[in-house]
């Protein structure tokens, strides 16, 4: 039986030897990945401006999106964002697991719905409720205390039904006597003749029951800047949680008007992007580029799950086992770049060719025993 060779750990080179000065060369590197990045930065870089967006005021750099700004800026957008919280017909409401439990809103692949399936192991870990955690509850901490007539709304909205539980299914967060008070409201401030500022609301007359009193109370509460607080607001003494109101703002319109203008929407790369004097998330490229491609992104229901098992396969598992996957582990022989590194190496030191003998002997020691 052919006896197998083992490698000995070198003790003391006997190859060829040259100077290398660390410090010179890491300062060089740096020189050079500051000059370019900065470069990259004038050519490709985001506007450095505040929340830019047609026919709205200036704001300053640097000024960060808010429901004082919204309601300032898009008062209309805002009351009807509103209505379709109280009414889970949001895209939060509608989204399932982690944050509600909506029969059938799970994203799936091959029948498969692992955040359902997560949600049945562990429970929905940010169970969220719109019509309570958006609306009713700031209304009820912030407005009903010094306003009777807010606080007598709440009591006639929530005796007419709906479900407030936290992560409720969106078809049961409205009764139907709130669906209807809801959905004539909606149609009432989409009329031409509605006038909506960010301290008021007027409609053509109709049967709204409390909804109107409670809408304008939240607008009210967003303009005055309370509504900020309550969302920023924490049991800990500083929260940097912002979860929950980004999520309400998502679900309006002027949050995506805000990001298209500043050229930081999903479909313009999103987080690759930054204003401001900050860099981008240039370590973001991958999963941003996944929701590029027009035949993964276009009216994709499963995109989030299907970019998540993307980075799952080409962020980790193919780096991980390229070595051992036939094709991909050839890609240095047909993409020779390592000869680029080496050259001077090669230069000396021709490689041989295939099937025959090196060129030269090892000038370091036997690995055979």
């Amino acid at each position: 039986m052919a006896k197998h060779s083992r490698r000995k750990p070198v003790t003391v080179w006997r190859g060829p030897e040259r100077r290398y000065d660390l410090i010179t060369e890491g300062t060089l590197a740096i020189i050079f990945v500051a000059v370019l990045c900065i470069v990259l930065a004038i050519l490709l870089g985001s506007p450095d401006a505040g929340l830019t967006y047609p026919g709205a005021p200036k704001s300053a750099a640097g000024d960060a999106f808010s429901a004082r700004y919204w309601v300032q800026n898009d008062a209309s957008d805002f009351a009807t964002t509103v209505v379709s919280e109280l009414e889970a017909t949001s895209t939060t409401a509608g989204y399932g697991p982690p944050f509600n439990n909506t029969s059938g809103a799970s994203q799936e692949v091959a029948g498969i719905k692992p955040a359902q399936i997560a949600a049945d192991i562990f429970g929905l870990t940010l169970p969220i409720n719109t019509a309570k955690d958006f609306v009713l509850q700031p209304v009820s901490e912030l407005a009903s205390p010094g306003s009777p007539a807010v606080a007598l709304a709440l009591r006639s909205y929530q005796a007419a039904g709906g479900n407030l539980a936290a992560g409720a299914s969106a078809d049961s967060v409205a009764s139907q006597t709130q669906q209807d008070w809801l959905n004539a409201y909606s149609k009432a401030l989409g009329d031409n003749s509605a006038k909506v500022t960010p301290t008021s609301i007027s409609v053509a007359p109709g049967n709204y029951g409390p909804v109107p009193i409670i809408v304008t109370a939240e607008l009210n509460l967003a303009n005055t800047g309370a509504l900020d607080g309550y969302f920023s607001s924490d049991a800990t003494q500083v929260s940097t949680d912002r979860t929950k109101a980004t999520m309400f703002f998502s679900d309006g319109t002027l949050w995506g008007n805000v990001a298209s203008a500043q050229g930081v929407a999903g479909d313009q790369w999103g987080v690759m992007n930054e204003v401001w004097n900050f860099p981008g998330q240039v370590w973001l490229w991958l999963y941003a580029g996944m929701y590029q491609p027009p035949i993964l992104a276009s009216n994709n229901a499963n995109l989030d799950l299907d970019v998540g098992l993307l980075m799952i396969g080409f962020g980790f598992l193919l780096p991980m086992f390229a070595p051992w996957i036939p094709g991909i582990n050839r890609i240095p022989d047909w993409i020779p770049f390592y000869k680029v590194i080496y050259k001077r190496w090669y230069a000396k030191h021709p490689l041989p060719p295939k099937g025959g003998k090196p060129a030269h002997a090892s000038s370091g020691p036997s690995t055979e025993t």
